[in-house]
């Protein structure tokens, strides 16, 4: 007579975890925004995977644990691109090269951050032919907002409006003006240069680097 086996139940519940963990995870990586919900979510359901390796019925815990680091290869790549569309928009706008190049001693010329936003608007083939490779000086410039702190000061400035959009555009200092820049105020007139311009990530056309402050109209 033959002995019928009768099949047992999978009673590995912390394996159904790590499957159900990584699961998850691994679907809402894909998803811009609240992708970073599987950075917790896969490494859980890897640590859930291989505590519930040592019991028995093993499959859906090599299942979350394969899941889990496929969620994490995908936030990876999420990072990667994020950090190369970043990289190429914040590169030096004028210098295509990308050759180091040393611009404490080059020519000054005068610009306004209104003129350089609508130049670089219309053209920025010659927006860079005109003020790529020199020194970048701003006179009589209104502080629309400051921020960052005394070690990374940064200044906002109004560019252009659009309807009920204001445009703006952020120089970044050096902490040898972080004491001068705290002794401002919204709406005082500063002098300053600008060695670096670079297109921005957020809409904006560009943005200002390596600033030195040369002098502030309080009012």
């Amino acid at each position: 007579m033959a002995t019928v086996i009768e099949a047992r139940p999978d009673h590995n519940s912390l394996g159904k975890a790590a499957f159900v963990v990584g699961l998850v995870g691994l679907g809402v990586s894909f998803i811009p925004f609240i992708g970073f919900v599987a950075w917790l979510l896969c490494p859980l359901g890897i640590l859930f995977g291989i505590i519930a390796l040592r019991r028995t019925s093993r499959s859906m815990a090599i299942a979350g644990i394969v899941m889990g680091a496929i969620g994490l290869w995908v936030c990876f790549t999420w990072i990667k691109a994020v950090d190369a569309a970043g990289e190429s928009f914040n590169a030096d706008a004028f210098n295509t090269s990308g050759e180091v190049q040393d611009l404490s001693e080059a020519p000054l010329i005068d610009a306004q951050i209104a003129g350089l936003w609508k130049e670089m608007e219309n053209n920025r083939i010659a927006a860079g032919k005109k003020y790529g490779g020199k020194r970048l000086k701003f006179t009589a410039e209104k502080i629309k907002d400051i921020g960052g702190d005394a070690e990374k000061p940064t200044l906002q400035f109004e560019a252009a409006r659009d309807n009920y959009w204001i445009k703006s555009v952020n120089a970044r200092f050096s902490a040898k003006d972080g004491n001068s820049i705290a002794s401002l105020s919204k709406y005082d007139e500063v002098d300053f240069i600008c060695t670096d311009v670079s297109e921005t990530l957020m809409g904006e056309a560009y943005s200002l680097s390596d600033c030195k402050l040369q002098g502030a109209s309080k009012l």
